[in-house]
């Protein structure tokens, strides 16, 4: 990590930096606790983090973030050796956490999406460890072609039949890496939100999702002749397990292994965020959670708040509420600014926490045999 001289520096106001060194400390024991050693040859630690309008300040973001706040998340970003990052919008806030990361580190991100159609600005964006991460030069954004258009329906123009739909309204970014022998595609996705409620939105958002999956899966037969697998992973804003917003994943041939179905929105009641999986039998080795010989487990959701911004920080950043146009409407409802808190501070952070994995990567052993005549 390359923090150490910004901490040493002004970077951070006086008032608050032994604060903010007590809380990545802890933050630092958490990870060491729950998070897998990285290694250089036989695994990958893969993520996938929504952090929430990561370089956009207006809308419903009340200001830019605190200099620590790119500490924090720098910190726990730099436990893995790749991890797709959706809601990013400008580069900035991005660019000032790659500095504090490291040299080794660099990122691939697509344009912004249209904001008249849905897409809010955003891009997607992997950040990976040059040192064990091989990018393969093959980068695309998925454009469906017309018999998976989303919401479709049949119109007569000029007399003739013809199938009109919409693409993405996030278009899904994919990515072909390498990691020792482990060769695969990445795909990460920012399905539309909408609406819960069972309607016109909930189902365009279950039509993304099967669109995605359905081009994948398809996608992923070709790629099993390569000896490639794929992943796909990200922001599906799937409800919960029995859902059918659930379903449209796992319909098509994708499979998520059981320690990555939890919740990851901080309320803890939506499975929102999921990492995917469809690879030939024997090319991808999925650890047992449950007999791991890491000290920490294969898989997981890491909770972001259980030390930085927790209930512990509100004093700390009273003043910094109150100079928002909602805190300044409650400085005199103590209850209710406190509340706002909670609000506040996922624009310091995220309002999702990290899910991860950890995959063994090492298949030399298997290679070789292959070779035989």
């Amino acid at each position: 990590m390359a923090y150490y001289p910004k901490l040493r520096s002004n970077f951070i106001p006086r008032e608050r930096r032994n604060h903010v060194i007590d809380k990545l400390l802890k933050l630092k024991e958490q990870l060491n606790q729950q998070i897998p050693d990285r290694d250089l040859e036989n695994h990958l630690l893969l993520a996938t983090w929504n952090i929430r309008d990561f370089g956009k300040v207006g809308g419903f973001n009340p200001q830019a973030r605190l200099p620590e706040s790119y500490f924090y998340i720098a910190e726990i970003l730099s436990s893995f050796d790749l991890i797709a990052v959706q809601e990013v919008n400008e580069l900035d806030d991005l660019e000032k956490v790659i500095s504090i990361m490291g040299t080794q580190y660099s990122y691939i991100a697509t344009d912004v999406s249209d904001r008249s159609s849905g897409g809010n600005g955003e891009r997607m964006t992997f950040i990976y460890d040059k040192r064990k991460i091989w990018f393969k030069n093959i980068a695309g954004e998925i454009v469906l072609p017309a018999n998976l258009l989303i919401s479709k329906a049949e119109l007569e123009v000029q007399g003739d039949k013809v199938i009109a739909g919409k693409q993405f309204r996030r278009t899904p970014y994919i990515v072909s890496f390498q990691c020792g022998w482990f060769k695969f595609d990445l795909c990460t996705v920012h399905i539309y939100y909408g609406e819960d409620k069972e309607g016109p939105e909930l189902q365009e958002r279950v039509e993304e999702i099967q669109a995605i999956a359905n081009y994948l899966s398809k996608r992923a037969d070709h790629a099993f002749l390569e000896d490639k697998s794929l992943i796909l992973l990200g922001d599906f804003n799937i409800i919960d397990q029995e859902h059918r917003t659930m379903k449209a994943l796992t319909d098509s041939g994708f499979v998520i292994p059981e320690k990555l179905k939890n919740p990851t929105n901080l309320a803890r009641d939506h499975y929102y965020d999921q990492i995917a999986f469809k690879t030939n039998k024997g090319q991808l080795e999925f650890i047992d959670a449950n007999h791991s010989t890491s000290k920490t487990g294969n898989a997981g959701v890491f909770d972001i708040y259980e030390n930085c911004f927790n209930g512990d920080d509100f004093e700390v950043y009273r003043n910094q509420i109150l100079t928002t146009e909602k805190g300044k409407k409650l400085q005199d409802k103590e209850e209710a600014l406190r509340k706002y808190y909670d609000e506040w501070k996922t624009w310091q952070l995220s309002d999702h926490h990290l899910m991860w994995t950890r995959l063994k990567i090492n298949d030399s052993i298997a290679y070789i045999n292959k070779c035989r005549v």
